[in-house]
Order: structure tokens, then C-alpha cells, then sequence
């Protein structure tokens, strides 16, 4: 009687926190990444991405890092529904990559959704996050060279 009282107590947590797993999830989920964004990085350049609405059952996006009037880097990135399941396909500088990350968690109340792939070298999660209406927090994280962990810490506001 415990482990079937134990497994209804987790599911209900689940739900309770506003979890969904992928199968569930749709591109339209992620609608809250539309808009225009930009920010400061520890580096001093400057990080700007556009993303479009959710129509269609994609989102596109396009970024660029930029400082001293010259770009950095750039990358296009495309959020898409493939067999009931939501995946992220980075492009970097225009170059689609081999690696697809697939919807792993998501959290419709907080805006929140996490991208993984552990076969990928770095970065293998991707989290995306809206903790308010006019901020987005992007985090890359995976393995750093010594074996421990690495996050690369996006913090936009929007660009009105």
C-alpha cells in the first residue's frame, strides 16, 4: 500500500508544480519566447535575438553577438513539433548542427522550458526562461574541460 500512496503523493506534486513532459507540450507552449531581446555579456559584447510568434507550429530565431561595431557571432535556431514531441535545432553561424535537442521539461506557469541532448559536447542543456514580462534568461550548460559543470548565463530584457 505505501509505494502506490508514494507514486499518487509524486505524481501529484508534479501536476501541482506545473510540469509537463514533451509528448504533451506543443510549439504554441513556447509562445512567451516571442519578441525582441538584448543584453550585456560578462565579455562586454552585446547578445540580441529575435524569436517569432508560435503560428505555424515553429518558432524561428536569430541572434547575433556583436561588440566595436563588429559581429562576433551569429546563430538561427528553429523550435518545431516532429512525431508529438517539441525539439530546439541550433544553427550556429548558419550552419545547422547534426544535434537535435529534445523537450525534456516544461513549465507553462513560469515560463520555463528545458532542451536536452547528452550526446551533444557542450552545451548539452539548453534552458529557456521568462522570469518576467519584459526579461528572458537563456542558459547553456554541459561539461567544462576539467569534468565539472559550465553554465553560459544569457540575461535580456526586451526591446521595445
Amino acid at each position: 500500500m505505501r509505494a502506490p500512496a508514494l507514486a499518487l503523493l509524486i505524481l501529484a506534486l508534479g501536476a501541482a508544480a506545473g510540469a509537463q513532459e514533451s509528448p504533451a507540450a506543443r510549439v504554441a507552449d513556447l509562445a512567451w519566447l516571442a519578441g525582441h531581446w538584448r543584453g550585456l555579456l560578462a565579455n562586454g559584447a552585446i547578445f540580441e535575438a529575435h524569436y517569432t510568434d508560435a503560428a505555424g507550429g515553429t518558432i524561428v530565431s536569430a541572434s547575433k553577438e556583436h561588440r566595436g561595431g563588429r559581429t562576433l557571432a551569429f546563430e538561427l535556431e528553429l523550435f518545431f513539433e516532429k512525431a508529438g514531441r517539441v525539439f530546439y535545432q541550433p544553427h550556429p553561424n548558419g550552419r545547422r548542427s547534426e544535434h537535435v535537442f529534445p523537450l525534456t521539461h516544461l513549465e507553462p506557469a513560469a515560463r520555463r522550458a528545458v532542451f536536452e541532448n547528452k550526446e551533444h559536447d557542450f552545451p548539452q542543456t539548453f534552458i529557456f526562461e521568462r522570469p518576467a514580462d519584459d526579461r528572458l534568461v537563456i542558459i547553456l550548460r554541459g561539461p567544462d574541460k576539467n569534468g565539472g559543470s559550465k553554465d553560459i548565463r544569457y540575461e535580456l530584457q526586451r526591446v521595445e
